[in-house]
Order: structure tokens, then C-alpha cells, then sequence
């Protein structure tokens, strides 16, 4: 698979592109997998183009919640770099992914001034999400914030089919899994999604968009449609 199946990777002047191609090495990324724990410095950045990775932050207790999701838009590990990150980077969706040793990256600064300005809008979008999600959490219903879960993921990954069970998702949101379960099964009587055993398969997009707050919308790059011709129930 290509490299510049990743977003920050795929409009790249042709020189940019070919300064990175010769540095990055196709790995596969397993479900589960810990590419870094809070407070390592990462040796390795990753850029992800089937994977989906999982920013993990855990309480004093030791439960882990997830505050934002890293996949094929961006690159796993930009805001660490030369420091000890404040997140646990999970692999939460297994698939391919290209790895770039940092010093490799901070060579190439001078050389991919596109890239590294294209890094800088992925984080302050990554930023804005993050605090919407915070806002959402707060003050929109679990079914909007599921809504805006599957959206993100599916953004992030190259298949409608999501895998992840049930009590995984109410962990990773921080809520019941039989809230999760409960509002699930009113999306898939809808005809929304479809529900198999660890799986989530996403049929019709376009109604969950239509569903979603405005939460999904911010720091998007692209803006939540003005018109739905879907009648909501």
C-alpha cells in the first residue's frame, strides 16, 4: 500500500515526497499493540494507512480512556517528538502503517517545508477536536456522542466495517456497556448500521451525518451539509 494512502503524505511536492519515501518502512500494526507509553519519548513516529491508533490516557486507578483517535489522516506521534509523550498510543484497529525513526524526521525539516506546515494544521485541527470532544461529552446525549465516534473512526480507517465489541467502546468513551448496547440497537433497527459479534458495519453514512452534532463538524475540513433530505424520526 502506498504511503500516500496518508493524508499528510499524499500531496507532497514530488521532491518532499521522495525525501520521506526513502526513510519510511512498511510495518503491520496488531490490535492491542503499544507503540508508546505516557512519558517514553518515542523513538518512532508512524504514519498510519489502514491502522487505527488509539490515545490513551489512564486515571489513577489505572482505567484507560481514549481522547482521540489517530489513522490514515494524520501521524501517530506529532506532538512528541524529542519529548515524553503524554499519551499511550494503542493500536485499536489493526492494519498497515509506514514507521519513520524521529531523528530521521527532524532531518528532514529543512528539506519538507510543505509537509511540516501540513503537520502543524493536522495538530491544531487534532487540538480543536479534542476540546469539542470534551464539550460533547459534556452536554450532547450518548447517541451523538457514538455518532461522532463512528464518523471519526470511519474518517480515520478504509473499511465501513468497525471491530470492537461493545464493552470495548463503553471503555473507551467512559460510560455503561448496556447505554452502548441500548443505542446501538436503535441505530441498527434504523438501518444505520449493522451489528455482528465484534463487529460494527456502518450502512448508511449519510444518516449518521444527518444524526450528528455539531461536535463532528468542528475543525473538520470539510463543512456539515445546510440542507438534510433524510427526514429524521
Amino acid at each position: 500500500m502506498s504511503p500516500q494512502t496518508n493524508g499528510l503524505l499524499s500531496n507532497l511536492p514530488e521532491t518532499e515526497y521522495e525525501a520521506f519515501s526513502g526513510e519510511l518502512k512498511l510495518t503491520f500494526l496488531h490490535k492491542g499493540q503499544v507503540l508508546f507509553d505516557a512519558g517514553e519519548v518515542p523513538r518512532h513516529v508512524y504514519f498510519p494507512v489502514g491502522a487505527v491508533v488509539s490515545m490513551m490516557n489512564d486515571n489513577v486507578e489505572g482505567n484507560g480512556m481514549e481522547t482521540f483517535m489517530l489513522g490514515k489522516t494524520c501521524m501517530v506521534g506529532a506532538a512528541t517528538v524529542g519529548q515524553p509523550s503524554f499519551y499511550r498510543a494503542q493500536v485499536r484497529s489493526a492494519g498497515p502503517a509506514y514507521e519513520l525513526p524521529v531523528s530521521s524526521l527532524v532531518k528532514l525539516r529543512s528539506q519538507c517545508p510543505t509537509y511540516f506546515q501540513n503537520a502543524a494544521s493536522a495538530v491544531n485541527r487534532m487540538v480543536m477536536q479534542l476540546s469539542q470532544a470534551l464539550v460533547c461529552s459534556r452536554h450532547h446525549v450518548l447517541e451523538q456522542q457514538l455518532i461522532r465516534w463512528i464518523l471519526i473512526t470511519l474518517d480515520r480507517s478504509l473499511s465501513a466495517c468497525i471491530e470492537i465489541s461493545h464493552l470495548e467502546l463503553s471503555e473507551l468513551l467512559g460510560v455503561r456497556r448496556e447505554a452502548v448496547t441500548l443505542n446501538l440497537n436503535k441505530m441498527a433497527a434504523r438501518g444505520e448500521v449493522a451489528l455482528r459479534r465484534r463487529v460494527l458495519e456502518v450502512l448508511d453514512r449519510e444518516a449518521l451525518e444527518a444524526r450528528s452534532c455539531d461536535c463532528y463538524w468542528h475543525g473538520q475540513q470539510t463543512k456539515r451539509p445546510t440542507a438534510h433530505a433524510r427526514h429524521l424520526g
